[in-house]
């Protein structure tokens, strides 16, 4: 039930709600839809989609699900509003299968994901067993899943996927940088380093406010995002957010 306020002879107006259709992973710091902290959305993802909605007197209701389900709740059966995140390239094909035309804000974070290993300066030859986050692909080393001697080995954690890295049971992991550094000062009390490959392929896919029916509301995002660069930055600092 909407709520509407009075105060005086001016009435408030409701606050349009909308849904966002997001992962249910663990990926912090940009975001955690794991529920692991009994929480839906947390991290800068949910920071800022929060400050934007507040200024437009919108309201958004995260919704977490598996990225592949995701994807079909969002292109093929429109159940949730918006995706974040999103980017043209991310299940291409099946989006042109589709048919839907499908509107992107501007970036919001361009993430550096390739591989990360406990060797320093291997080479993607040395990628036997690869850990990676279910539902993403291999952005620039599409190589490597096609290969009869690699096997791929998918999580919902990335504290999981790291922790194999650990113990040795895979020796390869694809991972933002950004993501990796952060998981390992937060969660992992070792001393043992482990390497991001910056000399190996890096996909630097940028991170986009998503809409098939509401490209008015990316439109405000998008003036959101050049309005407020200060209080950005900000969120980001506090998020731990590294310049990549």
């Amino acid at each position: 039930m909407t709520t509407i306020l009075a105060c005086g002879n001016t009435i408030a107006e409701p606050k349009k709600k909308y849904v966002v259709g997001v992962e249910n992973i663990e990926y912090l710091p940009f975001y955690d839809g794991s529920m692991t902290t009994m929480q839906v959305y947390t991290g800068f993802s949910r920071a800022l989609l929060e400050l934007f909605a507040k200024q437009n007197n919108i309201q958004f209701e995260f919704y977490t699900l598996p990225i592949p389900r995701l994807y079909k709740e969002f292109v093929e059966h429109q159940r949730v509003d918006f995706k974040y995140p999103d980017n043209p390239n991310w299940q291409k094909s099946y989006k042109l299968k589709q048919q839907v035309s499908i509107n992107y804000s501007q970036d919001l974070i361009v993430p550096h994901t390739g591989i990360a290993s406990l060797k320093e300066n291997i080479s993607l030859g040395d990628c036997k067993i690869i850990g990676k986050v279910r539902g993403f692909t291999l952005q620039g080393i599409p190589s490597l899943t096609n290969k009869a001697n690699v096997r791929i080995v998918e999580s919902e954690s990335v504290l999981d996927m790291i922790y194999l890295l650990y113990k040795k049971r895979i020796n390869c992991i694809y991972i933002s940088h950004n993501v990796l550094t952060y998981n390992i000062k937060e969660f992992f009390d070792v001393v043992d380093p482990v390497y991001f490959q910056h000399h190996l392929p890096i996909a630097k896919q940028a991170y986009k406010l998503s809409s098939v029916n509401y490209p008015e509301v990316v439109h405000k995002f998008d003036i959101f995002l050049k309005e407020n660069t200060e209080e950005i930055n900000e969120l980001k600092r506090r998020h731990h957010i590294m310049m990549e």
